[in-house]
């Protein structure tokens, strides 16, 4: 697919998301694209191929990594972390980046629930730009389509 002449701007806004995404598709074993999600690729992986694919439970840097197991709410959420990047571009990773892998990294060994991660910045933030609603306790997925 070629890029169109408006999309260049974004590559140079984006530009260390975009350096660290392909830094990190080269460690990831037998990462493959899958298909587009509103305007932007999908790339899935086998969680248990290596031990470094198991640390990704989904990352939003340029493009959208998931696991192969990864439902739409984390593809939606993931994309609200993009739409952030677009926003933030150069200080999205020290601003949104870090910020939300201290989230993760606290969730999954200090005993934090996943539950109280998504209702922390920049998390709430990416639910709702990824069209995620809270509904009776519940994360929903209120976009069209898949």
């Amino acid at each position: 697919m070629k890029m169109k002449w408006y999309e260049y701007p974004l590559y140079l806004w984006c530009f260390l998301q975009f350096v660290l995404c392909l830094i990190v598709m080269c460690f990831i074993k037998g990462i493959k694209f899958e298909r587009w999600y509103r305007g932007r690729p999908i790339f899935r992986f086998d969680k248990n191929a290596s031990k470094i694919n198991r640390f990704f439970s989904g990352t939003a840097l340029f493009w959208t990594l998931l696991p192969t197991d990864a439902g739409i709410k984390t593809i939606g959420h993931e994309h609200g972390h993009h739409i952030q990047g677009n926003y933030w571009g150069p200080l999205y990773l020290p601003v949104i980046g870090i910020s939300s892998l201290q989230n993760n990294l606290k969730s999954r060994y200090c005993r934090r629930t996943w539950e109280n991660y998504y209702k922390l910045h920049p998390e709430y933030q990416a639910d709702v730009w990824g069209l995620i609603e809270w509904e009776n306790g519940e994360r929903v997925y209120k976009g069209e389509g898949v």
